[in-house]
């Protein structure tokens, strides 16, 4: 077999290798996106989850000092009530005073967390009904990508094995030419003639190539697009 036989039996496997994998399109590249989108959201919710603990936590510390706070100030106001002299009412007045005060930092803290908590409550919910609807997505988009692998694995395979068999009979530099010319040519490098036009531009091939294909002497290219050319068996 010569080599632009060889190329075109390897555009054929490598045109069939092609289909199948945009009959995969970008579902690969969309269920790898979903993934890490679905492990993002549950970090975010766990996170979430570990600030509520946290506040509940906070809230019931607060609780307990506006417990505390509020019987120092029930007995100190009974005190009150004790003292001989202005000096000493005085004195409990000002003690009284700086524990409501603290007691009113505390109650307005804790009424910040409870805020907080409300929101991340929230928030966390409308994230677990996005995380429901994101899974869901994705097991379906992952069951339809396996089905599909299984589907075209073993075909893949025997293209792949015929593929490098064919390449054994054709020059490395051959080679590297026709797949940069694949990769360039949207997976079109090797192209019939049509008449005396190139069959993937369209360019009016010289008469002299014409010639040659037809005999099957040398190895012809496409002098706009690079492409391959042959010559149908059919035309001849």
């Amino acid at each position: 077999m010569n080599t632009t036989s060889s190329l075109v039996e390897l555009q054929d496997v490598d045109t069939q290798l092609l289909e199948i994998s945009e009959l995969l399109g970008d579902l690969p590249v969309k269920v790898d996106e979903l993934t890490k989108e679905e492990q993002q959201l549950q970090g975010d919710i766990e996170q979430r989850k570990s600030r509520i603990k946290k506040i509940d936590l906070e809230v019931s510390k607060k609780d307990l000092q506006v417990k505390s706070l509020t019987v120092k100030i029930d007995k100190l106001k009974d005190q009150l009530f004790l003292v001989k002299t202005n000096r000493q009412y005085d004195a409990l007045s000002q003690e009284i005073d700086f524990l409501k005060e603290e007691l009113n930092n505390i109650e307005l803290n804790e009424l910040e967390l409870v805020e907080e908590k409300d929101n991340l409550s929230s928030e966390t919910e409308e994230r677990e009904n996005n995380l429901e609807s994101l899974t869901a997505d994705l097991h379906t988009r992952k069951t339809n990508l396996e089905t599909l692998i299984a589907e075209s694995s073993e075909e893949k395979n025997n293209l792949e094995e015929e593929r490098l068999n064919i390449i054994k009979d054709i020059s490395a530099p051959i080679i590297s030419k026709y797949d940069r010319v694949f990769a360039a040519r949207d997976g079109m490098a090797v192209v019939e003639t049509f008449g005396t036009s190139c069959g993937g531009c369209g360019s009016i091939v010289p008469p002299q190539k014409i010639a040659e294909l037809k005999q099957s002497k040398n190895l012809q290219t496409c002098d706009v697009c690079s492409r391959f050319l042959y010559w149908p068996a059919e035309n001849d």
